[in-house]
């Protein structure tokens, strides 16, 4: 099925559809064959006393033309101030159509809609959708967004940022269109606009996160440096405003073979560590402890056989701490991801002379609850702090689907994830003092759409699990606003994307 079909038509056979807020769940009678899909909020995110308009898809896929009515069941406090669409509508076979409403909500709510269709005084289709209406906000047209105010923490708070999102492959958004729950508050942005990162920037500062840790990939090997999704540093924090106001550091995503590691210490040394040095490490939103660069390595195995054997790996390692010395540091810190309890690996990522062992995510098998998956990332946590191998840095999880919703589907919502960042935030409290393990705390993730794990806002949730990170970690009130870009009159940033999603409807009408 190609991409834009699973954009317009995805889920229409489906007896549930995923949707903002949680779910949209649909029914249809035997004896009719009216389908609805799609039946979603059309802006990211919604505001109570604003106009938000509803949509949903209707195709005939019986054998004989139909006509029906369709109606909205609306909440207390919910009404219909505008109706783009007749609600008796008539389709011929295979024929669809797409109705919409402008609504309005007296006061924010979580709430849930209801959507029904009849045809001869008997239902033939229903649908649900959970909605969130966010605080009223009244909107007006700034020049720019007002600067962040950070929210204070004692422990530094860092997430993982997946930077993927870049202008020309827009089809990484793909597993995105089949979960529109997912639809971050920017929609389909490009990270190469420096707009998108003032958002994240002030989103994130606002919420007690002081750090992202870009995922960093290297295009090969042997010689000069070139880099693959690099324009979220490059191109959108460097040039951004607030660039002063939020911290960053890198994860060497070493994994591609060949292409993403070093191929020998000349290269690591000659080529890599000096690209490092000049374009991140001395930078002044590089996150420093004891004045020492943090440095994140996805696969530090890997790298015994680009370099030749442990001992090989240790020694390069020093050699990169004393370049972090001969540059004005007082050395590198080294983290290793390793996601596994497994004694031996431990042992080998001592041996290489890694400081401290990471998880990226945490791998929950056998699609969890949210009390399932809480618990086992609490006890892999303490495991791995038991063994007394190699200290770590502890990471919380929100959710996981993969790319393609393969193996092990789980979400935590917000209200248990607070739940589960409060029993984090006690762990790393106890941790050993004047270590990294009790100053810092790592979230997965930001932004990782396409893989199920987000907290960034969204469609489904808001703000709600930035507020959750607030509420744990920052000393700040927790009464504050959330702006979004229509507030103020700047967006949208998926221009794009809709140019490419264009293209794609093009092509398929023409064959």
């Amino acid at each position: 099925m190609s991409l834009i079909k699973t954009l317009s038509f995805a889920g229409l056979c489906l007896v549930t559809l995923r949707s903002s807020g949680a779910e949209t769940n649909q029914s249809v009678s035997p004896l009719a064959s009216l389908r609805v899909s799609h039946f979603l909020p059309e802006p990211p995110i919604s505001r109570a006393k604003r106009v938000a308009t509803i949509s949903a898809q209707f195709q005939n896929a019986g054998a004989n033309a139909m006509t029906f009515r369709a109606q909205l069941i609306l909440p207390k406090g919910v009404r219909i101030v505008r109706s783009g669409s007749d609600n008796v509508v008539h389709l011929e076979v295979g024929e669809r159509r797409k109705l919409s409403w402008g609504l309005e909500a007296k006061a924010a709510m979580d709430c849930e809609l209801g959507l029904q269709a009849k045809a001869d005084g008997a239902v033939v289709a229903n649908a649900s959708l959970k909605m969130e209406f966010l605080p009223a906000v009244r909107q007006k047209k700034l020049v720019y967004m007002p600067e962040p105010r950070p929210a204070p923490t004692s422990i530094l708070v860092g997430a993982h940022n997946c930077p993927l999102w870049v202008t020309n492959q827009p089809q990484l958004w793909a597993n995105v269109i089949k979960h529109p729950e997912r639809t971050p508050a920017l929609g389909f942005y490009t990270q190469e606009n420096p707009e998108v990162a003032d958002w994240e920037t002030k989103w994130a500062v606002e919420h007690g996160i002081s750090f992202f840790i870009y995922c960093w990939y290297r295009t090969d090997q042997g010689g000069a440096v070139k880099t693959r999704f690099g324009s979220a540093i490059h191109d959108g924090l460097f040039k951004s405003r607030f660039a002063d106001k939020m911290k960053f550091t890198l994860m060497w995503e070493n994994q591609a073979k060949g292409i993403g590691g070093v191929s020998d210490e000349h290269d690591l040394m000659t080529n890599l560590m000096p690209y490092w040095m000049e374009n991140y490490f001395k930078h002044p939103s590089y996150v420093k402890i004891d004045n020492k660069p943090l440095l994140f390595i996805y696969r530090p195995e890997f790298l015994v056989q680009d370099l030749g054997g442990e001992s090989n790996v240790a020694r390069a390692f020093d050699l990169m701490r004393e370049a972090c010395r001969k540059a004005g540091f007082d050395g590198l810190y080294l983290l290793g991801e390793y996601r596994g309890l497994e004694r031996g690996h431990l042992q080998m990522m001592k041996r290489l002379g890694l400081d401290y062992t990471f998880a990226y995510c945490w791998y929950v098998p056998n699609s969890p609850t949210p009390e399932q998956a809480i618990k086992a990332q609490l006890a892999d946590i303490e495991e791995t702090r038991d063994l007394g191998i190699l200290p770590e840095v502890v990471t919380a999880s929100q959710a996981w689907s993969g790319w393609s919703d393969e193996g092990t589907i789980w979400k935590i919502p917000p209200p248990d994830y607070e739940m589960l960042l409060r029993k984090v935030k006690e762990v790393v409290t106890h941790m050993p003092a004047n270590t990294l393990s009790s100053k810092l705390v790592l979230l997965d993730n930001w932004n990782e759409w396409g893989e199920g794990h987000y907290i960034a806002p969204y469609r489904e949730y808001g703000f709600g699990y930035l507020d959750a990170v607030r509420k744990v970690f920052s000393r700040g009130p927790d009464r504050h606003t959330d702006l979004i870009p229509e507030d103020i009159g700047m967006g949208p940033y998926d221009g794009a994307y809709r140019v490419w999603e264009q293209q794609q409807i093009q092509n398929i009408k023409a064959n």
